[in-house]
């Protein structure tokens, strides 16, 4: 092959992926924008996602962009004990939001991703969590057009995280009660802030072999990866019933971390798209290498 040609395939390959990546970009702003309430939803603007009224409005936002990637919506709904008994109320009810992404290969092991979608009050939860919402969805966008996948993938957004993880701890106790063969959890919670422009990503108690794989992958994208042990978010609920979880977010422990954190600047201009972009592709090739461990 001469000169001139792999010029040509060389240039291509970087248009093509400035082209993949800019869509990418544009799709997560679009989900973080509705979330926060930058635009319109059905004639809806969203000043959180605290209350019953605005957390049903998200999840028919979320059903139909399900929807849009053909596959089908399922609900859970909830009546779950508050895990504090000197708290009130004595009990939650919600709702989580979820889809199977099914293998190619008849398998009967599931990878959960995750992200809650509700935000406290009086916040437009931009960092959290809507970016956790957005890289959610679209790592399970690229996952359902991979043509062989030996693992199935359940996409599901947590309903009042904030509460107490009470969405996720619902979740986790029914994939434990309806048996479920779960291969690892993944959920993700802060995504979009990285003011060093380093793209780092912590891991949070991730298990040995975990670790191992998000490493191989983030070296392949420069990626610095740090391991901590917080454990405050949705993925400490489902290792509570046992599950392998691990969480995903920005330098929360090495304090490259929004400083607007459950307040009412936590909002869409805040938000860095390049670097949860960036983060989307290492998480979505660390799940492609795990459903495609046959191949």
């Amino acid at each position: 092959m001469n000169k001139a040609i792999l010029t040509l395939l060389f240039f291509s390959s970087n248009i093509i992926n400035v082209f993949c990546q800019n869509t990418l970009i544009e799709e997560q702003k679009e989900i973080v924008s509705i979330l926060t309430g930058e635009t319109k939803y059905q004639g809806n603007t969203l000043e959180s996602r605290y209350t019953e009224e605005e957390r049903k409005i998200v999840r028919t936002y979320l059903n139909e962009k399900i929807k849009n990637l053909s596959l089908e919506v399922k609900e859970h709904s909830y009546t779950f004990k508050n895990p504090y008994p000197d708290r009130q109320p004595e009990s939650f009810n919600g709702e989580n939001t979820y889809t199977i992404i099914p293998s190619t290969t008849n398998s009967n092991e599931f990878i959960i991703l995750g992200a809650h979608f509700d935000s406290v009050q009086n916040c437009p939860g931009a960092n959290d969590n809507a970016t956790g919402v957005a890289m959610a969805y679209s790592i399970a966008k690229k996952i359902n057009e991979v043509s062989k996948r030996d693992k199935s993938i359940i996409l599901v957004f947590f309903d009042q995280e904030e509460w107490g993880l009470i969405g996720s701890r619902a979740f986790a106790e029914y994939i434990k009660k309806e048996g479920f063969n779960i291969h690892s959890v993944h959920t993700i919670d802060q995504m979009g802030w990285d003011e060093d422009n380093d793209k780092a990503i912590e891991l949070e108690l991730p298990t040995r072999e975990l670790e191992k794989i998000y490493t191989t992958q983030a070296e392949k994208f420069n990626i610095p990866i740090y391991v901590t042990e917080v454990n405050s978010t949705d993925h400490q609920a489902f290792r509570e019933v046992g599950f392998k979880a691990i969480g995903i977010t920005e330098e929360y422990e090495h304090n490259d971390t929004t400083p607007f954190y459950h307040s009412h600047k936590d909002t869409y201009e805040t938000i860095n798209f390049e670097y949860l972009a960036s983060s989307t592709e290492l998480v979505y090739n660390v799940l492609k290498s795990i459903v495609n461990t046959k191949n």
